[in-house]
């Protein structure tokens, strides 16, 4: 069986008397160490699927289970990174990556061990004294990869992590995921909206359409990292992924290009 199996898998609300479907009949299957990117327009429920593998925001149809174990709740093997950094104003850099060794009682020794190991893994070894309002986006980007790393978690989730960043540093942050993935080997669930990041970073892209969300496809993306974003073909994968998405319908079709 794979490390994550999703089956059947829907997620349903209620507002003002009426039930609501974000996405619905969803079938995925994820072996340990891929990177799979979540693409697709806001409102796709890319973001809601990613919450519910997590344990956050449960399925109300089918199910996901995580090495053979349906998901129930979030598991503290596993890790999630937002947009907005969730940096503690108060706190400086190391001890902002040390937080999560402090809920797992780690002694102070060794966690100020690890937190400079991912602080020189992330290149911000000389900053580690420094406040987030004394950082750049990407550099509170980079603690909160950091602290994620620090807890040595089995999945990393991240919910469209570089939206907020210019498209340099965006970029440079891409590669930071890239070197994770080789050095690391973590199971990695990303989302975007963003054809290119899925195209550059993804081992396989799964595109989904919106109204309830559905899986429209699932492409394999054969290229070796790191990939020049302007070779043949990297633009004839990503050419094949807007075609994909610009059919705006459901078509259950895996790619192998």
């Amino acid at each position: 069986m794979s490390y994550i199996h999703i089956e059947n898998a829907g997620k349903t609300f209620r507002s003002e008397g009426k039930d609501y479907s974000v996405f619905s009949g969803v079938n995925l299957d994820i072996e340990k160490g891929e990177l799979i990117c979540l693409l697709g327009a806001s409102g796709c429920g890319k973001s809601t699927l990613l919450n519910a593998i997590a344990g956050f925001d449960l399925v109300t149809e089918g199910k996901i289970e995580i090495d053979g174990r349906e998901v129930k709740e979030p598991s503290p093997k596993n890790v999630t990174i937002f947009q907005n950094y969730g940096l503690l104003p108060w706190r400086n850099v190391i001890n902002n990556v040390e937080l999560g060794l402090e809920s797992l009682k780690k002694p102070k020794d060794e966690r100020r061990k690890i937190a400079e190991k991912y602080l020189k893994m992330v290149k911000l070894e000389n900053f580690k004294n420094s406040f987030p309002r004394q950082l750049s986006g990407g550099m509170k980007q980079r603690v909160a990869i950091a602290r994620a790393l620090a807890v040595e978690p089995d999945i990393i989730f991240m919910d469209e992590p570089f939206g907020a960043l210019d498209a340099i540093t965006r970029m440079k942050l891409q590669d930071d995921i890239l070197d994770i993935c080789q050095n690391e080997k973590k199971t990695i669930i990303f989302v975007t909206h963003d054809i290119d990041e899925a195209t550059y970073l993804a081992d396989r892209v799964v595109v989904m359409t919106p109204n309830p969300g559905k899986i429209s496809a699932v492409i394999d993306v054969p290229i070796r990292h790191f990939r020049d974003r302007t070779s043949g073909d990297f633009l004839h994968v990503r050419d094949k992924i807007f075609d994909v998405l610009s059919m705006k319908k459901e078509t259950n079709i895996e790619y192998t290009i």
